[in-house]
């Protein structure tokens, strides 16, 4: 009796021991995020790389600018990318100390800084099997799932923010050509806003048709923006657009055509917004060249 209860209560044992393996789950240690910054509390970027030019970028009120190499509203998703780093959570942590060589991570001297307002960022290589990269911060060269070093790597145009007029303007005023299906530059239209509607000259559009028109421009977002030189401004040709605004300011871009592209320049901004032709018939009243 004594052999068979001994041998229920190992039985019994098992089981329970193996029920608690099967439904065992491991605590869950939280992994803390890089950094405590948060993003909202950010108000300066700068950016280094190795023998280029350093990108200077800096929020005023709720709007992003770049203040070095060149001077433009900056692109809000892509400073928001770069943030994201502060809330990255770190794969592995090797401490500095004597024993380690900087030069074996890259970190020495390091091909890119980031700067985020006062804290600093070393961006060095990756480690070969999980392609995590090394990045040295606060002493410490922590091993992070990077997505961020592309985007460090652009060009500093590669900030500036594509859409034509800030969302905080709203257009009051356009004077612009009717162009015809060839893109030749024919009649001259001028759109304002009358007691709430949109009026021209003639009635040659509807009050749909001239609405659509404006909404194009307000939103305009153009698939590429660079920088141009004075002497390029001075040098280019093309036809004049003017758009009016409900704070009273008013802006003079240049149009341009190639064979592949529509371009608007704007000298103040030493820019030139480059579209796609297709975004044509969205901003200008075309008429048929056969009538």
């Amino acid at each position: 009796m004594k052999k068979s209860y001994l041998t229920n209560v190992i039985l019994l044992l098992l089981i329970i021991g193996l029920y608690w393996f099967i439904n065992y789950q491991p605590v869950q240690v939280e992994s803390h995020r890089l950094s405590t910054l948060l993003a909202k509390q950010v108000n300066d970027i700068k950016i280094q790389r190795y023998k280029r030019d350093d990108i200077v970028l800096h929020k005023e009120g709720q709007q992003w600018h770049i203040k070095q190499p060149i001077q433009a509203s900056a692109n809000t998703t892509r400073i928001n990318l770069i943030l994201d780093l502060l809330s990255s959570h770190s794969q592995g942590q090797l401490n500095l100390d004597s024993k380690l060589s900087l030069q074996q991570f890259d970190l020495d001297p390091a091909k890119i800084t980031l700067q985020i307002n006062d804290q600093q960022f070393e961006f060095g290589n990756t480690e070969p099997l999980s392609k995590y990269r090394y990045i040295l911060y606060d002493n410490i060269i922590h091993l992070l799932n990077d997505t961020v070093a592309p985007l460090l790597n652009a060009n500093a145009a590669s900030f500036i923010n594509n859409r034509l007029f800030s969302e905080e303007l709203n257009i009051t005023r356009l004077s612009l050509p009717a162009l015809d299906n060839q893109q030749v530059h024919s009649a001259f239209l001028s759109i304002k806003l009358i007691d709430g509607h949109w009026k021209t000259q003639g009635d040659t559009l509807s009050t749909d048709q001239l609405t659509s028109l404006v909404t194009a421009w307000q939103n305009a977002y153009a698939m590429q923006v660079l920088p141009l030189t004075a002497d390029k401004i001075q040098h280019a040709i093309g036809q004049d657009i003017m758009v009016e605004f409900s704070n009273q300011t008013t802006t003079t871009l240049l149009l341009q055509f190639n064979h592949q592209t529509m371009s608007l320049i704007d000298a103040k901004k030493k820019l030139k917004y480059q579209f796609p032709l297709s975004v044509t018939e969205q901003l200008f009243p075309i008429k048929d060249s056969a009538n």
